[in-house]
């Protein structure tokens, strides 16, 4: 089976803990969009595990693959490549000889961009994502493979701070030596990930005609993708279904199933438009109960309600097979719980709201808690199934389905791994 699991929100809907849940010794997992500005996070008996670079299915996978379409912090894949190999000593790795690379240069653009935005900030993590995309699209990026020739690199960094130097002005990278001293750094992270790199999507191709495991691991969620999403306050790249064949090279086509992940609730980091979104006491509670703070930037989430039209567009614009509900224990903290189910009878269609041409007027219905769930509780439902679930959460599950047209198979009702049911 080849599998495909995405968000459907704005990010942070629990991908992570799916791709890992999906995963076995066998599989492999690749990785196609965005770079370190993602957060997965996995919580297992042996601990809880962050991933920004590799997918969230390296803990038990075969291999895994960062494909071209991520932009690759070397010195942060190091990192976590050594972090990983504690836990998964043979693990297999490729990287994408043409996936481009974020430097120090980068997140000192992105620093400066948001800085002259003023009151037009989007909320970017500073991590260098959109101006090394910048570069990508530019032609003048610097891929991975490039690490391999000093002289290479320092062509692309003159010309980069060239093109750049009004962003530049006000920064260290105003300075040729600063930039000499950069490509030498560069070049040193060869003699690590030297033996990773390679035409990937060649590989890949090898891996579908062997019909090999494969889950892909999007990263964000739809609402952040550049085209489709709540634009400006979007990431820089392409979040949805068929950005796995430009970030992989692999055809949508061989994917046999389109998973998309939803948070019983909904969050978001950064500005832009929020239909549901939470303030005071009630936004708090969730905040807290959710533990809602950036996997990455430990910032804070703004928190609201399930926003059904919201859901509806993602899964239609993925053409999703099924959904998978994480974070369901969250939601017992209510004593009621909202759905939004519609924007208002002028809203012409939820993407004009989601990138604020239009206001909505959420309409929500109520639904009974199921209260809060002791972890012996959750045990025990997982190891029966389905059925054994709270009547007001499958109401709640059943409902959800209902709304949004998909149905709902995989649920995840607690922070671990094991916490997770498929329903059949």
């Amino acid at each position: 089976m080849r599998s495909l699991v995405l968000g459907l929100q704005f990010g942070d809907e629990g991908k992570g803990k799916i791709t890992d849940f999906i995963s076995h010794p066998g599989s492999v997992i690749v990785r196609y969009n965005g770079g370190t500005n993602a957060g997965h996070t996995v919580v297992t008996d042996r601990g809880t595990f962050k991933f920004h670079l590799l997918p969230a299915g390296s803990l038990r996978a075969e291999s895994i693959v960062l494909g071209n379409g991520m932009v690759i912090d070397p010195e942060a894949l190091i990192t976590e490549i050594s972090s990983i190999r504690v836990e998964n000593k043979d693990l297999k790795i490729l990287v994408s000889s043409a996936a481009n690379v974020v430097t120090k240069l980068h997140k000192a653009i992105d620093r400066a961009q948001e800085e002259m935005r003023g009151d037009n900030k989007i909320g970017t993590t500073s991590h260098g994502i959109g101006p090394t995309y910048e570069e990508k699209y530019s032609r003048n990026g610097i891929r991975i493979e490039d690490l391999a020739d000093i002289d290479k690199i320092r062509k692309k960094l003159k010309l980069i701070s060239t093109m750049r130097r009004s962003e530049l002005e006000n920064t260290e990278y105003n300075n040729p030596e600063k930039i000499e001293q950069l490509a030498v750094e560069l070049s040193k992270y060869w003699a690590s990930i030297g033996k990773y790199v390679c035409r990937t999507e060649i590989i890949l191709h090898e891996m579908v005609t062997d019909n090999r495991e494969m889950v892909f691991e999007g990263g964000h969620g739809t609402m952040l993708d550049i085209d489709f999403g709540s634009y400006p306050y979007v990431t820089s790249s392409n979040t949805i279904s068929g950005g796995v064949h430009t970030g992989s090279g692999v055809s949508l086509r061989k994917i046999q199933r389109i998973i998309g992940v939803v948070k019983s609730y909904t969050s978001r980091v950064g500005e832009g438009p929020f239909p549901t979104e939470l303030h005071g006491k009630e936004a708090d509670l969730l905040r807290e109960a959710g533990g809602e703070y950036g996997t990455t930037t430990g910032r804070p989430r703004r928190v609201g309600w399930l926003d059904i039209p919201l859901v509806k567009y993602a899964s239609t614009l993925n053409d999703i097979d099924e959904l998978s509900l994480t974070k369901l224990d969250v939601l017992g903290t209510f004593k009621t719980i909202k759905i939004c189910t519609d924007y208002g009878k002028n809203v012409k269609n939820a993407i004009n709201v989601l990138t604020g041409s239009e206001k909505a007027d959420p309409s929500y219905m109520e639904m009974d808690s199921w209260g809060t769930l002791k972890e012996d509780e959750i045990r025990e439902m997982v190891k029966k199934g389905y059925s054994s679930l709270p009547d007001e959460m499958r109401t709640y599950i059943e409902k959800v389905e209902s709304l949004s047209g998909k149905p709902v198979h995989i649920i995840s009702i607690g922070k671990i791994r094991d916490s997770t049911i498929q329903k059949e």
